[in-house]
């Protein structure tokens, strides 16, 4: 066993192996490119909406720390790479949980380096209406299995290949808590062709009495086709026949940090109505359109490009899967998009959903609608819209 534990590592640490959101309601999943100090170092920020809800490779604990620490940027560095020197910080602290684990499934292998809890630990929150968040911040590691280098920040590729990283909590329906409701938004850094995430959300650590995870699945969303939960037990596990990226880690939480009371009305606050949002926006022509734009006269304003139509079929545990589509000279949408239907359209009612998903650079004539329309077939028509000329 030792033999062979030291071969893969041999392997691992040859030279050959040296690393080379959408969906905004109104700007809540708004994407920002932030510029560190040199041009030449660039990150993605996201905030994640809150409408829209092989064998693995696992190597020993003492193993896996050397292999991570000689192939991979540390939490910290990957902070200080950002520019987030109070998140380095925390990192640096006796509250980090160092992990290094790594899973491989799919064309991806996905490295878990660390995460860490706390209140005002992050000087770049993507919950901009807040200054004091008490959030629970991961580092990930995603690179192809192939060797192929994941795409810089600031090229086209980026983004065409779809990523969902979020903490999940046994004995809660995975498909309702995860990010998408716990108010999370991620960061992405590139170099030597490794994809680091950092990604947050809500602190998870007041659920720290029960089993915590860490999904990473090569989707937009929550997909219930890479993961089973058992609603009796609440456990979650992968799903063996899940053919794409679906790495599942176990999150080694303090339990005496856990607080039911707060656990339970934190659970209580996530099954409530949400409330518009109240993020604040710099007043412009895009936001000012938008504003006055409705389901009823979009079509004053705006016409449909009929090349991204798309008549989507709910699947039997009711999710549609959007395809790629794309505005030609303004961008698009792309990799497997997965929606419940449920979600988008609570009372059931045929038509077209009001709250719109947009994207633009500020101007105009690069704004992109997002539309989807309940039809009384049950199906789902997903069309883009630009403003007329």
């Amino acid at each position: 066993m030792k033999r062979e534990l030291d071969d893969m590592l041999k392997s691992a640490l040859t030279p050959n192996d040296e690393p080379d959101f959408w969906l905004n309601q109104k700007i809540i999943s708004k994407a920002k490119e932030r510029e560190k100090m040199t041009e030449e170092k660039k990150r993605k920020t996201a905030r994640i909406p809150a409408l829209i809800m092989s064998t693995a490779v696992v190597l020993a604990i003492g193993s896996v720390s050397t292999y991570a620490a000689w192939k991979y940027l540390t939490p910290e560095q990957v902070a200080e790479e950002v520019g987030d020197n109070r998140l380095k910080e925390a990192f640096q602290s006796s509250d980090a949980v160092m992990i290094n684990e790594t899973q491989t499934y799919g064309d991806y292998q996905v490295t878990l380096l660390g995460l860490v809890s706390g209140t005002d630990i992050a000087e770049f929150l993507t919950t901009p209406d807040e200054d004091d968040e008490d959030q629970t911040y991961s580092v990930v590691a995603i690179e192809r299995t192939d060797g192929t280098p994941m795409p810089e920040t600031s090229s086209d590729d980026y983004g065409r290949e779809s990523f969902f990283v979020s903490p999940l909590i046994r004995g809660y329906d995975p498909a309702w808590y995860n990010c998408v409701t716990m108010h999370g938004g991620y960061t992405d850094h590139v170099e030597n062709g490794i994809l680091y995430r950092i990604s947050e959300c809500d602190n998870v650590e007041i659920f720290a009495d029960h089993e915590l995870y860490l999904c990473v699945v090569d989707s937009t969303f929550y997909d219930n086709k890479a993961y089973l939960y058992d609603e009796a037990s609440g456990e979650i596990a992968r799903n063996e026949e899940y053919t794409g990226l679906n790495a599942l880690f176990s999150l080694p939480l303090d339990a005496s940090k856990a607080d039911p009371d707060a656990a339970a009305a934190y659970i209580e606050m996530l099954n409530e109505p949400e409330e518009e949002s109240e993020v604040e926006i710099e007043e412009n022509d895009v936001t000012r359109f938008m504003d006055k734009l409705t389901a009823e006269n979009i079509d004053e304003y705006c016409e449909p490009v009929e090349g991204t139509r798309q008549v989507l079929t709910p699947d039997e545990e009711g999710y549609i899967h959007l395809g790629d589509w794309e505005v030609e000279g303004r961008g698009g949408g792309f990799g497997d998009n997965y929606m419940l239907v449920s979600y988008l359209f609570p009372d059931g009612k045929p038509g077209m959903l009001d709250g719109f998903s947009y994207s633009s650079s500020g101007e105009l004539d690069s704004l992109v609608i997002q539309t989807f329309t309940l039809n009384e077939d049950g199906t789902v028509t997903f069309v883009a819209y630009i403003p007329k000329q």
